[in-house]
């Protein structure tokens, strides 16, 4: 295998969250390979979570300085002398939360709860981030890189394939599973949140997955159009629209699969009533509900026997399938993407609304 020694640059710069609408590049040291089984890697690629929308608004409070960006792709530029799947000038997908791969629930595909690091170990979020840094930055120091990092596959758009590190995955998380269960199952989108994207790659995604009939509920009417043109059916939020969705009395009719995007517990709630019998509800916006736990019918989902799942998405496990669909081209994420801006743009660009931004430089 190929080894570069350690770069000679003192500084280098990395994109920070400061307060609401404030960013800054700032100067800070470089990370090290210290550790053998870890590689260094220069960002290239690198997509916004709807975390990072929500915290820049201002709509989740978060303390800065946070260096930002967990969705991405990069090369390799340096590598451990116990690193066996890689070498320098590979391309690969990093992934949003720092996991070994070797521990009790790496190996049983729960890799966003690590044991071996602490529980919010993550790259651009959280309270180690300051120390794992963020994509927006020079570069990154990837531990475990054996079974942290994901090939980028030859021929792939990156701008298509770096959100599968975090949203993509998301997406496929909350309707992939259950309609393999459930073939052609029925999907009820309800996205709210801004900047939603995770609501609309779940709904792009069952379509793509075959799903006999995929509704997707906002109030934005740019998302509903963003959802048409991925091939669901639209639905303007509003008083009893949810409900006009029932398709029969008492716990008959209902969705096969629902999905919470929508941060609202009222929502919610109609979610988990409009789910059928033996169905599926996965809340992707567990976040949002910090403080203000939503009350659930549970006597009602239990006579239903459904299921309710939520909590952060064990990227590792689950990137394979969504960035399949991408590279087969059966799942086009290109509708869900604001813009694509260059590195040099990153500051300005993130500090205005958006749904997905990407920010990409050259190798």
């Amino acid at each position: 295998m190929s080894r570069r020694p350690n770069l000679p640059v003192a500084i280098m710069q990395q994109l920070n969250f400061i307060g609401p609408r404030a960013l800054q590049w700032r100067d800070v040291p470089p990370p090290v390979l210290d550790d053998p089984k870890s590689v260094l890697v220069r960002p290239l690629t690198v997509s916004t979570c709807d975390m990072d929308g929500v915290v820049i608004q201002g709509l989740l409070p978060l303390k800065g300085p946070v260096p930002l960006g967990h969705e991405g792709e990069g090369v390799i530029i340096e590598a451990g002398g116990e690193v066996t799947r890689w070498r320098v000038g590979d391309r690969v997908i990093i992934p949003w939360k720092i996991a070994c791969g070797h521990c009790k629930s790496c190996g049983r595909g729960h890799s966003a709860q690590c044991l071996t690091v602490p529980p919010e170990d993550a790259y651009g979020w959280g309270p180690t981030a300051p120390h794992w840094g963020g994509f927006l930055s020079d570069v990154v120091l990837v531990p475990f890189a054996d079974t942290m990092l994901t090939r980028l596959p030859d021929g792939i758009d990156p701008v298509l394939a770096c959100g599968v590190a975090d949203n993509i995955s998301d997406g496929w998380r909350a309707v992939g599973p259950a309609l393999r269960e459930r073939p052609g199952g029925t999907v009820l989108v309800a996205g709210m949140v801004p900047p939603g994207s995770i609501g609309l790659y779940a709904a792009g995604i069952a379509v793509a997955l075959g799903s006999e009939r995929v509704v997707y509920a906002d109030h934005d009417q740019r998302r509903l159009e963003i959802a048409g043109k991925m091939g669901a059916e639209p639905l303007q939020l509003g008083p009893n629209s949810l409900e006009s969705l029932r398709l029969g009395g008492g716990l008959d009719g209902g969705f096969d699969v629902t999905v919470d995007a929508s941060g609202s517990p009222e929502i919610l709630q109609s979610l988990i009533r409009l789910t059928a019998r033996a169905g599926v509800c996965v809340s992707t916006a567990g976040i949002v509900y910090r403080g203000r736990d939503p009350q659930l019918p549970v006597y009602e989902m239990y006579r239903k026997s459904m299921t309710f799942s939520t909590g952060w998405v064990h990227t590792h496990s689950l990137i394979d399938d969504p960035l399949d669909l991408i590279a087969s081209g059966r799942f086009d994420p290109r509708p869900v993407i604001t813009r694509v801006v260059p590195w040099e743009e990153a500051h300005a660009a993130l500090a205005e609304p958006f749904t997905k931004l990407i920010v990409s430089r050259e190798a």
